[in-house]
């Protein structure tokens, strides 16, 4: 199992080696399985690289455990790997992998109309409520009673997605089959796309994703004219004053927050739905003959898309140059809302696309 958490959580509750060990045994002691356990603090070791590590782990996870909270939010990492692997989990249909659970209720985050995918998500996996465990003390009988709890539902889960995987032929699953009658049978049997439907996928969505990002910075530009817009603060103002023009900023943000909000969701979406195609894309690439191309076409289709770290990077300023201004004033923050959620969503974009050449 992997364990993705917020460090700045387990600084706290000092919970992550506590739950793991324990979920672990409670998982041997009630299905006689042996779990082995990931967490990046204890298994990635100095000089490892850490993005290809952390990948190979969440794709080779039997469960992914989400420890959420606003802190797990507002981790790009944290986000990137829910994302990486829930995309994975839904394009080989065993979502079960799944397993979320919420470190503390925080109903104003948390909530089945939240408009981050994640706490969407994770709504509908039906995440696992400790806050009473967390609370607790480690070896209380409530902090024992949640992992029975949660160990259960693991086997559950993990039982139900093996099922799932065993009627996967080895091409969906990345592998190959040594076998040609078994080969066979797979291709009558197989209803996932054939290499025409991917590539068709790819396009369509690909011109959607280009044309999120062209749109974007138009948008990111007006938010900017827009603060402008609202005027220079006087020399040494007054409270009242101060609240004037964060009202005259927050006006002038509501649009182009909006807008990027939009923008963001398009090339999200467009980009969860080229990453199933490109996961299946890479799966044909890795068992079909050399003379039919398809790794070289694989490796020109994500060629243009790398160096988009510095681009990242530059939108996670954005983002932190934002935090005064949403501490300023309640008008501001809520004026600003979209933006985040629309700036947040295309950073999550990039952190999948990256992993593609991988």
């Amino acid at each position: 199992m992997f364990l993705s958490y917020a460090r700045a959580d387990d600084a706290v509750f000092d919970m992550i080696r506590p739950f793991k060990e324990l979920l672990s045994h409670f998982v041997y002691a009630k299905a006689g399985r042996r779990v082995s356990a990931f967490i990046d603090q204890d298994n990635i070791e100095w000089g490892d690289i850490w993005s290809e590590r952390l990948t190979n782990e969440i794709l080779g996870a039997t469960i992914f455990i989400p420890l959420l909270s606003a802190a797990y939010l507002d981790s790009p990492n944290c986000r990137a790997e829910f994302n990486r692997f829930y995309s994975n989990a839904q394009t080989l249909g065993v979502t079960e992998l799944l397993l979320p659970v919420l470190v503390l209720k925080a109903p104003g985050v948390f909530h089945d109309a939240s408009p981050d995918e994640i706490v969407s998500v994770s709504s509908q996996r039906q995440w696992e409520d400790i806050e009473d465990a967390v609370l607790s003390d480690r070896g209380s009988a409530e902090w024992k009673r949640t992992m029975a709890r949660l160990a259960d539902r693991f086997v559950r889960s993990y039982q139900a997605a093996e099922g799932r995987l065993a009627l996967l032929s080895p091409d969906q699953l990345g592998g190959t089959s040594n076998d040609a009658k078994t080969a066979v049978k797979d291709a009558e049997e197989d209803e996932s796309p054939g290499l025409f439907e991917i590539m068709a996928t790819i396009d369509a969505q690909m011109a959607t994703m280009t044309s999120a990002a062209e749109s974007m910075a138009p948008a990111i530009q007006a938010l900017g004219n827009a603060a402008e817009g609202a005027g220079p603060l006087p020399p040494s103002p007054s409270p009242k004053e101060i609240q004037m023009w964060s009202i005259r900023a927050a006006h002038g943000f509501e649009s182009p927050a909006r807008e990027i909000e939009s923008v963001g969701h398009q090339m999200f979406t467009a980009t969860t739905e080229l990453d199933s195609a490109m996961q299946r894309l890479r799966y044909l690439a890795g068992s079909a003959p050399d003379s039919m191309g398809l790794s070289k076409a694989y490796a020109d289709l994500v060629a243009p898309l790398s160096g988009l770290s510095e681009v990242r990077d530059q939108l996670m300023d954005l983002l932190e140059t934002m935090r005064p201004a949403e501490l300023l004033s309640v008008p501001l923050r809520k004026s600003l809302v979209p933006a985040r959620r629309g700036l947040t969503r295309v950073t999550d974009s990039i952190q999948l696309i990256q992993a593609w050449a991988t």
